[in-house]
């Protein structure tokens, strides 16, 4: 008796899926189509007791939508359209005089009993393989990203490959980040992904027993200003910020740098700090036991110092050469006289053994500056 006019409710339940889900309209009919037909077969088939094939059930359904990414409250309004439409022609019927007021009323209990198992059925299947892919995904994204950072993905197709798989250009303006973990497997930046991407920056991250690294897209200039600054607002987090690189090739590399100015920063207070890009930094950072022989060469007299003199003092030189060498500007800077800043720097002179006034004095005390800031506080002495 549920046979009679079949075809033609297959065909309102796809014109409708259409018509009302956006997300259904940008399916094949033929998909619709078949899909319609084979799961108001199966409820039908169910309701006059012929034995169904369950791969054609809802739970099937489910996992089918699952693996096609169709947003699970879309495939809900689709299954609540259908069964509404199933329902229309039943009433249909009625009035045609092809089913007895009776009949229907015997089967309506059942019917609503049916829809509301068969969704419960297909959304038991739907989370499962959803969850099943999620899981599948998320290996993949983290053995990708392992792949960029180890530099085992290397070559333009691979290193594209990834990029897509991350949601990251291929190439642009990069940085890595390495944050070291409060306590080992524990995420030193909780949320970090979702607070970048509001501020529409891209990235990805991994997480390691003693640090988070991650890789983060610079959109514009501003861009790594908000990156800081989103380090900055979170508490007790030391992170070290390599210096940016245009091409996801560089990662490995990027890491090296993020990790090296991570291990400068003192343990317990938080602290973010950028790696130096000028190319005596990079030079440096390649050959560590030539930074800590040149730091020790020319910083030896400043490191015996007492840590809150050498601070003063490194902060202190480290301005001037900010400044382009301005007394005026250094004192304006660390909000001092300008014979203060005078006196430390001949402080400084006087400690190292040359002067500020010979260009290549000068030049070995901005690399032994360098130097001071790639090594641990622990290796300066």
């Amino acid at each position: 008796m549920f046979d009679r006019g079949f075809s033609e409710l297959v065909e309102r339940v796809t014109a409708r899926l259409r018509r009302d889900i956006p997300h259904y309209a940008e399916m094949t009919v033929h998909d619709l189509h078949s899909q319609s037909e084979t799961q108001l077969r199966y409820v039908l088939d169910e309701l006059s007791g012929t034995p169904v094939p369950p791969e054609n059930g809802p739970a099937a359904y489910g996992r089918m939508r699952a693996e096609q990414r169709v947003p699970l409250e879309v495939v809900l309004h689709a299954y609540r359209v259908a069964w509404a439409e199933l329902w229309s022609g039943l009433l249909a019927t009625v009035k045609e005089g092809e089913l007895r007021n009776e009949d229907l009323l015997s089967a309506s209990s059942e019917f609503f009993w049916m829809a509301d198992e068969y969704a419960g059925r297909m959304l038991v299947a739907y989370r499962k393989r959803a969850t099943e892919l999620l899981i599948r995904e998320e290996a993949e994204r983290s053995a990708t990203l392992e792949g960029v950072f180890s530099g085992y993905l290397h070559g333009s197709e691979a290193l594209w490959e990834a990029a897509a798989l991350l949601n990251l250009p291929y190439e642009g303006r990069f940085v890595v980040v390495a944050a070291a973990t409060p306590a080992a497997g524990r995420e030193a930046l909780s949320g970090i992904k979702q607070d970048l991407e509001r501020a529409h920056i891209a990235s990805a991250w991994r997480l390691a027993p003693d640090v988070e690294t991650g890789i983060v897209s610079l959109r514009n200039a501003e861009s790594i200003t908000r990156l800081v600054d989103e380090l900055h607002g979170r508490e007790d987090v030391r992170a070290g910020i390599s210096a940016p690189y245009t091409l996801l090739a560089g990662t490995p590399h990027a890491l090296h740098l993020a990790r090296l100015v991570l291990g400068t920063l003192a343990d317990g207070a938080g602290a973010i700090k950028q790696f130096d890009e000028s190319p005596m930094a990079a030079l440096l950072a390649a050959s560590p036991e030539t930074a800590k022989e040149l730091h020790r060469s020319v910083f030896g007299g400043l490191v015996e110092l007492p840590p809150e003199d050498l601070e003063t003092l490194i902060l202190t030189l480290s301005t001037w050469f900010d400044v382009g060498g301005s007394m005026s500007d250094a004192a304006k800077r660390l909000y001092v006289h300008p014979n203060t800043v005078r006196y430390r720097l001949r402080r400084v002179q006087a400690l190292t053994g040359r002067t500020l006034e010979n260009p290549r004095d000068v030049a070995d005390i901005r690399a032994a500056l360098i130097a001071h800031d790639m090594i641990p506080d622990t290796a300066r002495r």
